[in-house]
């Protein structure tokens, strides 16, 4: 089976987890060191600001901590939230890491939504899309290594050169996160990869659209997310996942509810559609369904999203154990 495996990280800590940050975060970088050393593709972070379970704010400074703690996985964000990044400096911090990594980074970028994030950083929410945009076009040209200058909407500079260049050629791959038709079109006309936790029509559409400018969808990553949990029975899995899960849903609703405006409704979580959406059970169970998935859906990657917040670490990589022995020796042989 040609599709990729990775392994999700947010680093999130609910009050009700009771772990001291040091140790936490100890944890996470095991689960990571291991990820790497049982054959899994990549490991991904994803990013949040000023939320109460801490969840992860400073990616640049944890890929580096995995980069230097790992070997062969491919390291990436899902996603940055690039509005709150100067496009240098962002740059620099990624060129290091592609370089730490012997060129591993793989760059998810998203425009954000949350206007506690926008008020914290003191950007206006309106300019989210122009920044972004910009902000890639900025990179790319940045690490070419050569001096550049730019005038744009947000950023003017002169004569500036970005060092070390990257390892990867012609630079690291970025990932665009899209979810409305506008959004995943755009992605694809802007020659981007595609990170999303979509189904088949989006991916469809995004290859679509691909297609349609001329561009080779093979050449591009589709990575896409579930949860994935490997016990004994589902009913078991569910059982340690299900407190997790339903804590992840109902804070998502309530971001993305806000984000949609004062007449939208928040997204309430139903339990039976997120337990159905997921990927849980014994290993033999885990595996059909993951080939079920990667058959149909057309992406490139999936990321387990197996350590969600709240869950002990322990239990976590247990699953990710057994997924690594029990699992992936049955899709590789796919």
């Amino acid at each position: 089976m040609a599709i990729k495996f990775g392994y999700m990280l947010d680093f999130r800590m609910p009050p009700a987890l009771a772990m001291a940050p040091a140790e936490f975060y100890a944890a996470m970088l095991r689960q990571a060191e291991f990820a790497d050393q049982a054959g899994l593709d990549s490991i991904w972070v994803t990013e949040h600001h000023f939320t109460d379970d801490g969840y992860l704010s400073a990616v640049m400074p944890t890929l580096a901590a995995i980069a230097a703690r790992t070997r062969r996985v491919a390291l990436g964000t899902y996603v940055l939230l690039a509005p709150f990044y100067h496009p240098l400096r962002l740059a620099e911090d990624a060129a290091a890491i592609d370089v730490i990594s012997n060129g591993r980074l793989r760059l998810g970028i998203g425009s954000a939504y949350r206007a506690e994030e926008f008020d914290g950083f003191q950007v206006s929410r309106e300019t989210r899309l122009s920044r972004t945009l910009e902000t890639i076009e900025i990179l790319r040209r940045a690490w070419s290594g050569e001096r550049f200058s730019h005038a744009g909407r947000h950023f003017q500079f002169n004569d500036v050169r970005v060092l070390p260049r990257p390892v990867s050629r012609p630079h690291p791959e970025i990932l665009w996160a899209g979810m409305t038709r506008r959004a995943i079109e755009r992605g694809a006309e802007y020659g981007l990869s595609f990170a999303c936790n979509l189904g088949l029509k989006e991916v469809a559409l995004y290859r679509e659209r691909l297609a349609a400018l001329g561009r080779d969808p093979s050449q591009f990553s589709i990575v896409n997310s579930r949860i994935v949990y490997v016990a004994d029975t589902p009913e078991a899995a569910w059982r340690e996942l299900e407190a997790a899960a339903m804590y992840q849903a109902e804070l998502y609703g309530k971001w993305l509810g806000a984000a949609a405006g004062p007449d939208q409704n928040w997204i309430v979580p139903d339990a039976d559609r997120i337990r159905r959406g997921a990927i849980l059970g014994p290993p033999d169970m885990v595996a059909a369904r993951l080939a079920e998935l990667a058959g149909t859906n057309l992406m490139t990657e999936i990321i387990l999203s197996m350590q969600l917040p709240g869950l002990a670490p322990d239990k976590a990589l247990r699953s990710l154990e057994r997924f690594a022995a029990e699992v992936l020796p049955i899709l590789r042989r796919a």
